[in-house]
Parts: C-alpha cells; sequence; structure tokens
C-alpha cells in the first residue's frame, strides 16, 4: 500500500513520521543536530516504504536545506512545503501571513479536521509555546506566541550573572510551587509559569470565544502540565506530523 512520509522541522527536533492512509504506522523524533542519525533513518524509512506522497513543515531552515539534500530525487521532485499558499481545509484570516510558521498551519488545519464543528485552539509547547485559534468554519484567526520551558531556561541563564541552567524538567518528580532553593525556585518558575499562563490563556479564550472551545495540548512540555491542568482537552503526541498527512490526504482529493 502507498505511504505518506511527512516531515515536521522545529527549532529544535525533527520529528518523522509514515502514515498508512489516516494511520500513524511509525514515527521518530531527534534533534537537529545529529544529522547522521537523522541520514540514517531517513534512507531506512526509504527502503522499508513505498512512499507515494511527501510533505514537510519546517521553521529552521538550516536544518531543512541538509534534509532535502538527503532525500532522492523521487521525492524532493514531489515534495510539499507548507506555506500560506499551500492548498487547505482551511482559511487563513492571519495579517501578513507570508511570516506565519508552517508548524502552526499545521496545527490549526488539525484543530479544525479534528474539532467536530466546534471552534478549536491547538496548544503547542515545545522551543516557542503557541497557542492557535480557528473556528468551527475553518477561518484560521491566528494566535498566541510565548518562550517554551527551555527557551525561557536559557535566557535566565544567559542574561544572569548568578542563576544556573536548570536542565529538562521530570514528568515523574513533584515540582513544589515555593522552591527552597534557586535550582527549586527556577524549576517551579518554568514550570507553573507556563502552567499558568496556558491556564489562563484557555479561560480567556472560552470566554471571547465561547465555552465549547475544544482544547488540544500537544509539544514536548505538554506533558509536564497536563495532569495539572484544570480545563478539559484532547492530548495528541504530534499534531503537525497529524497536520501534515490530512494536508496530503487534502491535496489528493
Amino acid at each position: 500500500m502507498n505511504m505518506n512520509l511527512v516531515i515536521d522541522i522545529g527549532n529544535s527536533f525533527v520529528h518523522f513520521g509514515v502514515f498508512r492512509g489516516k494511520k500513524l504506522a511509525e514515527h521518530f523524533s531527534m534533534p537537529d543536530t545529529d544529522m547522521p542519525r537523522i541520514r540514517k533513518l531517513l534512507i531506512s524509512l526509504l527502503r522499508r516504504y513505498k512512499i507515494n506522497k511527501s510533505a514537510i513543515a519546517s521553521v529552521n531552515p538550516r536544518s531543512e536545506r541538509i534534509i532535502k539534500g538527503i532525500l532522492p530525487d523521487s521525492i524532493r521532485d514531489v515534495l510539499l512545503s507548507v506555506n500560506n499558499k499551500t492548498g487547505l481545509p482551511i482559511t487563513i484570516k492571519v495579517k501578513n501571513s507570508t511570516t506565519l510558521g508552517a508548524d502552526r498551519i499545521c496545527n490549526a488545519v488539525y484543530g479544525y479536521m479534528k474539532s467536530a464543528g466546534k471552534d478549536s485552539l491547538v496548544i503547542d509547547l515545545g522551543t516557542a509555546n503557541t497557542y492557535d485559534l480557528v473556528l468551527k468554519d475553518g477561518s484560521f484567526l491566528g494566535g498566541i506566541i510565548a518562550p517554551g520551558l527551555t527557551t525561557s531556561a536559557l535566557a535566565l541563564n544567559t542574561n544572569t550573572a548568578k542563576l544556573p541552567l536548570v536542565g529538562v524538567l521530570s514528568t515523574q518528580k513533584r515540582i513544589p510551587l515555593i522552591g527552597t532553593n534557586t535550582q527549586e525556585a527556577i524549576s517551579s518558575g518554568l514550570l507553573h509559569y507556563m502552567l499558568f499562563a496556558t491556564e489562563g490563556i484557555v479561560a480567556a479564550a472560552k470566554k471571547q470565544y465561547g465555552r465549547n472551545l475544544q482544547v488540544y495540548l500537544t509539544g514536548g512540555s505538554a506533558e509536564l502540565i497536563a495532569s495539572r491542568v484544570s480545563f478539559k482537552y484532547k492530548y495528541v503526541q504530534n499534531t503537525v506530523l497529524e497536520g501534515l498527512n490530512m494536508i496530503i490526504n487534502f491535496s489528493k482529493s
């Protein structure tokens, strides 16, 4: 059976998915700094699957250039690079949409296609935290962009003389609201700032667009707050990969 290959190139990680129709068969994530492993993975996937269509969403031009160079001509020649000009099941209402990230477009497509006639808010927590709103009629109005958890951690470390760099927070470890040392205080700030900001944004969006707003949580940091939020949501491992596959299938039809 023909398969779709989709590639999500983020600011820190590259995600790959192979779809059989609407069903995700395999997916992988790798740091964008590890191009030798990425090359091996792509070669392996292309050997194991007969790829019919492929699409890419990139916010990292350097990594995008390298990965496109790895792909054979047969794939690269039909590769769909998502942008504001791509044929989509949604209507982009964002002003100056040439600056709109491909990842946000894919998230909006996912929210619209999955929300069953509801307005939706897709929350993607990664290197940058994005909150994107798409109405039930397919109008992608725009959203919010804020620093992600690791970005905030780096900013605290590099812009101060003494604050240490706090690494990736564990979903298993309890992080108290009031830190009893500097490390705990920074960990609390990183986690709770993201948590309370997300709570506030969802509450404000529901106040403006209605209580039935469908909320999706995705991204590398989403699991940190998933068990702590008070609003109802659906967790999706990678809405960008899913949205890319939806765009491929939409373009086929």
